[in-house]
């Protein structure tokens, strides 16, 4: 089938009124009429319930919407523990809003379709606000360009089935907490199927076995450690989940063809990059 093309935005540009933000809080709540701008927002953490253009709306993290000016938004957290979400606060081109903004109603509760990239460019977009200059407000404003982009092209893009959701989700979590163990029918169960339907599919979606991709975690946060740190090995280990150092360090011999302190010593002695995370 036919994968069907996703129109373009209407405009190729954002002005930055405030943001972008991050807030966090433990007991959320929020009811307000939207301003004369619009809001793009992300949750990234917790859970939380919105009710806008009279439906409510579950919230989990990468749901976003898209408010637009004058739009009535009541929200609150629906479990005890931190809710935090990235706001940025824009306007339009002159003349881009009229196309716009007959389109906002459907960038409403849309689940983000890779939660790790867009994770990613929402730390980019906030660190771009360290630097107080001309740049940074460019970067800010390209950065969060790209994040609506991405709401908009989820936003026209069929949904995943269930499983393939969960299953990508499980997989941020292994690339976000690789020191967190979870067996393969721990990891089945979370995604409601048989251990063989897991496997089927977690392969189709990663190329890879549950466990491999969930060691290779671990491996490359490992490199990391030992490229940007003065961690010892036993140290790296554990903060990893690993409680036998020496079972760490076959793992990451077979991986690297190097014990974790040669592959150390070799960089320091070439100063060598290490490959992004992926």
């Amino acid at each position: 089938m036919a994968i069907k093309e996703v129109p373009p935005l209407p405009f190729d540009q954002i002005q930055i009124i405030l943001g972008p933000l991050v807030f966090s809080s433990e007991n959320w709540s929020w009811n307000t009429t939207i301003p004369n701008y619009y809001n793009l927002w992300i949750a990234l953490e917790g859970q939380a319930e919105i009710m806008t253009r009279g439906k409510s709306y579950p919230v989990q993290q990468g749901t976003a919407f898209v408010f637009s000016p004058h739009q009535q938004v009541a929200a609150r957290t629906i479990a005890k523990q931190r809710f935090q979400n990235f706001a940025c606060r824009f306007s339009l081109p002159t003349g881009a809003g009229t196309s716009f903004s007959d389109k906002v109603a459907d960038l409403t509760g849309i689940a983000a379709s890779d939660l790790s990239r867009t994770k990613e460019l929402c730390r980019a977009a906030i660190q771009c606000t360290n630097y107080n200059d001309a740049l940074s407000a460019q970067q800010s404003a390209g950065l969060c360009f790209q994040i609506l982009a991405q709401v908009w092209r989820d936003a026209h893009t069929p949904a995943r089935c269930d499983p393939d959701v969960s299953i990508l989700r499980l997989m941020d979590r292994l690339r976000e907490q690789p020191s967190q163990r979870l067996s393969l029918e721990e990891m089945a169960e979370e995604t409601h199927l048989s251990v063989a339907q897991f496997n089927r599919r977690f392969f189709a979606l990663s190329g890879e076995t549950p466990v491999n991709f969930a060691i290779r975690q671990r491996i490359n946060h490992a490199k990391h450690y030992l490229h940007g740190s003065s961690l010892q090995i036993s140290e790296i280990a554990n903060a990893l989940g690993y409680s036998d150092i020496y079972f760490f360090s076959r793992q990451f011999k077979k991986d690297t063809g190097m014990s974790p302190s040669a592959y150390r010593s070799e960089l320091a002695k070439t100063n060598k990059e290490l490959p992004t995370t992926s």
